[in-house]
C-alpha cells in the first residue's frame, strides 16, 4: 500500500523531467534556427549576432519583400553570394558609398501598408536611428500624427484599394515629419526624447509580381507595390548653422506668401535681386502647373 504513492511520485517526476528535456531541446533547436536565419541576412556578422528573435523575423520579412521588389528571386545562388573580393565587387562597394554621399539624403522603401521595407545605411546621419532600428517597422510609428493622412494618400492604402491610384511613372513629392534622436549639437538621445525633423520625400511607386507562380497552398501571392523615395532633411531656418551651398537660397514669407526676406544667393540661382522680391507674392513667380504642389507644401 505504501509503495503505490511512491511509485506514482516517481512516475510524475520522470514525466516532468522528460517534459523539461523536450522543452530544452525545442529551445535549443529554435535558437539554432534563428542563428542560421540571422546570418542569412545581408548584414555584418557583428550586427547579426546582437539581434533578438523579433528583430530577426522583422528584418527577414523585409528582406524577402525587397528581393521580390527588385526581382532577385530568380537570381542564381552564386550571384547572390558573389565573390566579395573580386574587382567588380570591390568597385560596386565603393560606388555604393559614393551614391549615398551624393544623395544629400537617404533612401526609403515603403510598402502600401506603411512598413519600412528598406532604408539606406546613412539614415542614422539624418535621424539618429539606425537602419536596423527602423527596417520592418511601420512609418506611422515614427511619423508625426498630423502627417499620417498625407502618407496614406501617397501610399493609397485606403479600404478597398489594392494598388496605388497613382501610376508607376508618376512622381510622388510630399513633406513629412519623422522622429529624430539627434540634438543640434550632434548628441544622440533616446527615442522618448526624440523631436521631429521635416523630410522632403520624392520618388515613384514600383509594382512587382511574385516570382513564385503558385505557392505550396495553391495560392499565388498578390502583386506588391512599394513607394521608393529619397528623403532629404529640410533644416529649420532658426537652426541653420552651416553655410548653404551656392545652389540653395533662404527666403522667409508672410502667411499670404509674400517675401519678407531673401538672401543674396537667389541672384546666382534665378537671377533676381533680393530687393526685387521683397513685398511680392511667391505665387507671382511660380509656374501655374506647380500650384497643387505649393498648396500641399
Amino acid at each position: 500500500m505504501s509503495s503505490a504513492p511512491k511509485e506514482k511520485r516517481r512516475n510524475s517526476e520522470k514525466r516532468k523531467e522528460k517534459s523539461r528535456d523536450a522543452a530544452r531541446s525545442r529551445r535549443s533547436k529554435e535558437t539554432e534556427i534563428f542563428y542560421e536565419l540571422a546570418h542569412q541576412l545581408p548584414l555584418p556578422h557583428n550586427v547579426c549576432a546582437q539581434l533578438d528573435k523579433a528583430a530577426i523575423m522583422r528584418l527577414a520579412i523585409s528582406f524577402l519583400k525587397i528581393r521580390m521588389l527588385i526581382g532577385a528571386g530568380g537570381a542564381k545562388k552564386a550571384d547572390v553570394k558573389g565573390a566579395v573580393t573580386s574587382p567588380s565587387a570591390i568597385v560596386d562597394k565603393m560606388m555604393d558609398s559614393y551614391y549615398l554621399k551624393a544623395l544629400e539624403g537617404f533612401m526609403m522603401v515603403l510598402t502600401q501598408e506603411g512598413d519600412m521595407a528598406f532604408l539606406s545605411e546613412n539614415v542614422s546621419k539624418y535621424l539618429g536611428l539606425t537602419q536596423v532600428d527602423l527596417v520592418g517597422h511601420s512609418i506611422y510609428d515614427y511619423a508625426h500624427p498630423c502627417d499620417h493622412e498625407e502618407i496614406r494618400e501617397q501610399l493609397s492604402d485606403k479600404p478597398g484599394l489594392q494598388i496605388s491610384s497613382k501610376k508607376d511613372d508618376e512622381e510622388h513629392c510630399f513633406l513629412m515629419r519623422l522622429k529624430c534622436t539627434l540634438t543640434p549639437k550632434g548628441r544622440n538621445v533616446n527615442l522618448k526624447s526624440a523631436t521631429y525633423k521635416v523630410i522632403q520625400c520624392h520618388g515613384h511607386m514600383k509594382s512587382a509580381e511574385s516570382s513564385t507562380s503558385v505557392s505550396l497552398m495553391g495560392y499565388k501571392p498578390p502583386p506588391m507595390s512599394c513607394l521608393i523615395l529619397i528623403g532629404e532633411p529640410i533644416p529649420h531656418p532658426a537652426n541653420i548653422e552651416i553655410p548653404l551651398d551656392s545652389q540653395t537660397f533662404l527666403s522667409r514669407h508672410s502667411m499670404d506668401m509674400k517675401f519678407t526676406y531673401v538672401d543674396d544667393r537667389i541672384q546666382d540661382v534665378v537671377g533676381y535681386c533680393s530687393g526685387d522680391l521683397i513685398g511680392k507674392s511667391a505665387y507671382d513667380f511660380c509656374h501655374a502647373l506647380d500650384t497643387d504642389k505649393k498648396e500641399k507644401s
